[in-house]
């Protein structure tokens, strides 16, 4: 029994690997490859109570190996001897070591989400063939597989990881374990946590689709790397206060790229350049999903770059002429520099992370995450001072990356559009039943989540006034009654969503998420929203035949869609105004987005994302699972 004559820590701190195990055998990294990860005490007898697994609310970690049949005792975070030294030490030998290290690197993924986007996480709900169930907590498998690989399961909503016995000299070892990557672990646990935030972004409607969540994932991952204190600064110092050559910090997965032959990182975060530029146009023909995800990581890690110099340019300037690889800095000039750094990584982290909840809820694209990004930091943050948001619409750019539908690339003209209705929606027109506080537990934000979207999937299809109906049907870009003033649903009034149903004159609705968030900017700024995600679907075709007679009517309900054609939106309210703020809408009517998926799915863009996914509504096939093999 725990006395309440003491104080209770404010930090359990565990040791983990802050790279990989490889960098602990070379003499230039060993020094800053051990890092000390400290994660809010738990109180015993609450819901974030840590058990021996380790298992707390949000994780579960089962050490079984399926290949030997063999289960590991789970590591016992409060055991005595580990309260005072930090948990175990790093070891590749230990399988409590490799729990410790998932759990640990996991927690701290999520934490991270939580601070940026104002509200708990919570996982997606597991599919059970004819309804979702609610999942508690994500469970973890440290050695799921004996294969190079390690991926999140959608149909098991767990994260299994992978060990292998190394192909290469480089790797420093006989065997590999994935579990034991810092990168690796950050990305799979990003993966879980945009699923549950946007599940539908896994399914491959474009060549963006996939390559998004393996990109984001690996931002995450490699912008988690200038957390490490020990880390930046011995980078700084040896390189003259610079990140931009392709060093340990830069690199993702060093190990796990050396024990499969690439003879370096898995991937890396600074693109090849022409004269110092990069290719704009090195989008086109890219199709598998990490390279193509490459691209919008290069991007973003080159607003950091950018963000980091404008931070540091005055130290700099007081300090050393010219800076550059080579150049002694003072320790102090380092450790300055490595602050600024640090600053720099965890703002653009955070830029990037609360863009989510300004993303529509289907088939999002890369310009439409620099959207995302702008929107979200301009309402946060409306004095850009050190120009975040240029940087990071520069980067962009340059690449390629660029929406279609704005008047230019100013900041002003990204945000995403505001209500124009007259009158304009507000809170006070949903039910008054909602609950908009922010639930302070995870079961309470669960529950509330789901009876705030049940409450209001109700309100919204149940038949009122034309007037009322009309203005909201506008407002989503969702058909969800035939009739109303406005261009007729025509193709949609003549067929149902599923296969399993008659015919229907409207697409399915489905009320995605009700979700309330709270942010707190750096100049005490207070952000209170509700993000509602309102969803569709329509039956689609891979034959423009199939298509035109399903749309018409002339095509028996018994034929089977070949694929899901999505639409929806997000709509954003402010909580202090009680008005709409903004609409990012997807149509189910776009035809022309609808013809861009069916080709896509089709080959006819050569893409091998397509031939792996056929996007059947039926396919039960793990998409992040065959997408990782040998690539993670």
């Amino acid at each position: 029994m725990v006395s309440e004559d003491y104080p209770r820590p404010p930090f359990r701190k565990l040791r983990v690997y802050a790279f990989d195990p490889q960098a602990s055998t070379r003499i230039d990294t060993a020094g800053i490859n051990v890092a000390t990860i400290e994660l809010p005490w738990e109180i015993e007898g609450q819901e974030d109570e840590l058990r021996p697994g380790p298992v707390n609310d949000y994780l579960e970690v089962i050490d079984v190996d399926p290949v030997s049949g063999q289960f590991y005792d789970p590591v016992d975070f409060n055991h005595p001897y580990l309260l005072a030294q930090n948990g175990l030490a790093p070891s590749e030998g230990d399988p409590r070591f490799h729990q410790q290290m998932v759990f640990a690197v996991a927690m701290k993924t999520i934490r991270a989400f939580e601070r940026a986007l104002g509200r708990r996480i919570l996982w997606a709900p597991r599919w059970m063939g004819d309804h979702y169930e609610a999942v508690k907590r994500l469970r973890v498998y440290p050695h799921a597989l004996r294969e190079p690989n390690a991926y999140y399961s959608k149909e098991k909503v767990a994260l299994l990881f992978g060990y292998f016995r190394s192909g290469a000299r480089e790797a420093g070892a006989s065997w590999t374990f994935t579990a034991l990557s810092h990168d690796v672990v950050v990305h799979e646990t990003t993966h879980a946590i945009l699923d549950g935030l946007h599940r539908r972004y896994a399914e491959p409607t474009s060549v963006d689709s996939l390559a998004f969540h393996e990109a984001f994932a690996d931002i995450v991952a490699l912008l988690s790397h200038f957390t490490l204190r020990e880390a930046v600064e011995a980078e700084i110092a040896a390189n003259g206060g610079q990140f931009g050559a392709r060093k340990l910090m830069t690199g993702l997965a060093k190990q796990f790229g050396h024990a499969t032959g690439r003879g370096g990182a898995l991937r890396e975060a600074i693109d090849l350049k022409i004269d110092g530029e990069p290719d704009p146009n090195q989008l086109q023909g890219l199709t598998e999903p990490h390279d193509r995800g490459a691209v919008l990581v290069a991007a973003v890690f080159e607003a950091f770059l950018t963000i980091y110099q404008r931070r540091s340019a005055d130290l700099m300037r007081l300090a050393v002429a010219e800076p550059g690889e080579g150049r002694m800095l003072h320790p102090d000039l380092v450790g300055r520099l490595a602050k600024e750094a640090i600053k720099s990584a965890d703002h653009v982290l955070r830029m990037c992370l609360r863009a989510l909840d300004y993303l529509p809820p289907v088939d999002v694209r890369f310009s439409e995450f620099l959207r995302g990004i702008v929107t979200a930091d301009t309402d946060l943050v409306p004095d850009d001072r050190f120009g975040y948001r240029i940087a990071m619409i520069e980067a962009f750019r340059r690449r390629g990356i660029v929406p279609e539908d704005c008047l230019s690339l100013a900041p002003d003209s990204l945000l995403w559009e505001t209500d124009e209705s007259d009158p304009p929606l507000r809170i006070d027109d949903l039910p008054k039943r909602l609950r908009l506080d922010r639930a302070m537990t995870r079961d309470l934000a669960a529950e509330q989540a789901e009876t705030n979207r049940k409450i209001l999937h109700v309100w919204l299809m149940k038949e009122e006034t034309k007037k009322k109906d009309t203005a909201w049907q506008k407002v989503c870009g969702v058909i969800f009654r035939a009739g109303l003033d406005g261009p007729e649903p025509k193709t949609v009034m003549h067929w149902p969503a599923d296969d399993d149903e008659g015919p229907r004159d409207t697409p399915k609705t489905e009320i995605h998420s009700v979700r309330v968030t709270r942010r707190t900017g750096p100049d005490g700024q207070d952000v209170r929203q509700l993000v509602i995600e309102v969803t569709q679907r329509r039956r689609g075709f891979l034959d423009q035949s199939d298509q035109e007679r399903q749309d018409s009517g002339e095509l028996a309900d018994a034929k089977r869609a070949d694929f899901l054609f999505r639409g929806g939106t997000t709509l954003i309210f402010d909580l202090f105004s009680r008005r709409l703020r903004y609409t990012i809408r997807k149509r189910i009517t776009d035809e022309a987005r609808l013809k861009g998926q069916r080709e896509f799915l089709n080959g006819r863009v050569d893409s091998s994302l397509a031939l792996t996914y056929s996007g059947k509504p039926d396919d039960d096939r793990e998409p992040f699972a065959m997408v990782h093999q040998g690539r993670y």
